[in-house]
């Protein structure tokens, strides 16, 4: 049986290979995983079975060519499998699991056989614990860092911060950027990002409604856009869920692996990383305090 955070990352990796296959397959004819994954959008989406008379796709998204309706398809579907709950395996967990080995032409699981497990891995989950955040940042709000802490140990194994160098630099920054884990969006209104072009802030309201959210602030329509396409949410339509702990951490973790922070990390490169976080230096020493403690605390 899986961990928590095992299928919490299980579900993540399955949605993405799912919105993959789905997107790479331009042909314009519909084939056999079109109708599976039909059938797993209308269940996850509570909703009747497809009629016969019906093709794939065309109650869903009508009036689409097919290679479109797949498109749609599959952002819809990473939302909808991300969003499976349950710390044990879900009746959904083994929908998704067929679905995934129609696309791939694979064998019908194994009797026993976890679903997912043929196909991801089990990744090392990072060796962090509740009382290590504590004493990485003492002035945390110890129920917030346990709210947070099992999407923290997914987006680490997510992004590859698998190290305790890794480990250390990103927690360093992101308890600085939220305040020792206690703010998951900025305290200013966003009033001062308002018709900021170079953010994407183009409609009216785009400040305060795009401002700063996520354990590494994520700010303005474009960076909205970019998050919510690679995590699967549409964020340009719901902006405040970039600040619940799920995606508060998996965003933080987009940004790190999105800047490539891990090969900085690597090299004990403080300055590069807070430069490519904050497009300057501001708050050094604290980070810089963070990281010392970080070590100290994941024995660097």
């Amino acid at each position: 049986m899986p961990s928590a955070t095992q299928l919490k990352l299980w579900r993540q990796q399955a949605a993405d290979k799912i919105s993959r296959l789905l997107t790479e397959n331009d042909g314009t004819e519909l084939v056999t995983g079109d109708f599976k994954v039909d059938e797993l959008l209308r269940i996850l989406n509570n909703l009747p079975k497809r009629p016969a008379n019906r093709p794939p796709y065309a109650g869903t998204f009508p009036n689409l060519a097919i290679p479109e309706a797949r498109r749609k398809a599959a952002d819809l579907l990473k939302q909808r499998i991300r969003a499976i709950t349950g710390e044990t395996l879900q009746t959904q967990d083994g929908l998704v699991d067929d679905t995934l080995r129609v696309l791939l032409r694979a064998n019908d699981r194994p009797d026993g056989k976890s679903p997912y497990a043929e196909f991801f891995p089990e990744e090392k989950i990072p060796p962090v614990s509740v009382d290590n955040l504590l004493d990485i940042a003492p002035y945390a709000e110890p129920a917030q860092v346990r709210l947070l802490y099992p999407h923290l140990l997914v987006t680490m194994a997510t992004y590859k911060i698998n190290t305790p160098l890794r480990q250390a630099h990103f927690l360093a920054q992101v308890a600085h950027e939220s305040g020792s884990f206690n703010y998951l969006e900025e305290l200013a209104s966003g009033e001062d990002y308002e018709g900021r072009e170079d953010l994407g802030n183009v409609q009216e309201g785009d400040g305060v409604r795009f401002k700063g959210r996520g354990l590494i602030q994520v700010t303005g329509r474009h960076n909205y856009r970019h998050c919510g396409t690679d995590l699967g949410i549409d964020l340009l339509a719901n902006p405040t869920r970039l600040a619940d702990p799920d995606l508060a951490c998996l965003s933080a973790g987009w940004f790190w692996n999105r800047e490539h922070l891990n090969s900085l990390a690597d090299e004990d490169d403080l300055d590069n990383v807070t430069l490519t976080i904050n497009g300057g230096y501001n708050g050094y020493e604290e980070r810089r305090d963070f990281l010392i403690v970080a070590k100290q605390v994941l024995q660097v």
